[in-house]
């Protein structure tokens, strides 16, 4: 009888661990399609419009840097007429205003090479351009340990045997990697709205230059972390028992 429990506990959870498995690449494939997928092609494509344009300023004699600074949040932007009504109801107007705007910045940098205006294409600052790399490497490294999680403790669960220590430093460095992709994501944002009130000042546009934090995803790391210790500490009281015995 205990024999049958056990088996049908093991299967229990290796289903349970299946559906987490699947869930988890559906997830991603949509984030993939709906979210990766078009940012990086319109990065791309506005990547390639502003290295043709920096290619042709070097050709013409005249070297330009030209960095972008996106997302900026808007206090007080130009409100624009959208559109008017329509023949249900012809005395509707709709208005508009800017909550975010996004600035292409082009300034002579002479002496500068092709490597260094490259590099502060983003926000036009190096670091910057490097904390947005660094952030998107957290990002991949993050999918690729929950993947490297997910099959350990399949693994675990079907040969009988302890969980790998190993999935607890994974856990661990996924929510590190989580809290610090987010900080570095938001220092940048808060960076790029001071940048855009100094280029905008006096222009009607009131920028928000305020430091947001998305304390949701913060949360979710200080989470991630809490529950590599729960492991830990169950693991260290599997193997006191084990050796207790």
């Amino acid at each position: 009888m205990n024999e049958t429990t056990t088996m049908q506990n093991k299967k229990s959870l290796l289903q349970r661990l299946l559906v987490i498995y699947i869930t988890f690449f559906i997830v991603l494939a949509a984030s993939i399609a709906h979210s990766v997928l078009p940012n990086f092609t319109k990065g791309y494509s506005e990547g390639a419009r502003m290295g043709h344009e920096m290619l042709r300023d070097l050709e013409s004699g005249t070297p330009r840097m030209i960095y972008m600074l996106t997302a900026v949040p808007v206090e007080r932007g130009a409100e624009f007429e959208i559109g008017h009504g329509n023949a249900d109801c012809p005395s509707r107007s709709v208005r508009g205003r800017a909550t975010q705007i996004a600035l292409t910045v082009g300034e002579d940098a002479p002496g500068i090479s092709v490597c260094g205006m490259a590099f502060r294409s983003i926000g036009g600052r190096t670091w910057m351009y490097a904390c947005m790399m660094l952030s998107m490497c957290s990002f991949l490294a993050i999918i690729v340990l929950m993947f490297l999680i997910i099959r350990s403790l399949r693994r675990s669960i079907r040969e009988e045997r302890t969980l790998d220590r190993r999935n607890v430093t994974m856990l661990r460095t996924i929510g590190a990697l989580t809290i610090l992709s987010e900080a570095l994501h938001d220092l940048v944002e808060w960076s790029m709205a001071r940048r855009a009130a100094e280029l905008l000042a006096g222009s009607g546009y009131t920028i928000d230059t305020g430091l947001h934090v998305s304390y949701t995803t913060l949360i979710m790391g200080i989470l991630i972390l809490f529950a590599a210790e729960v492991f830990a500490i169950g693991q260290n009281l599997s193997e006191e028992q084990r050796l207790t015995i």
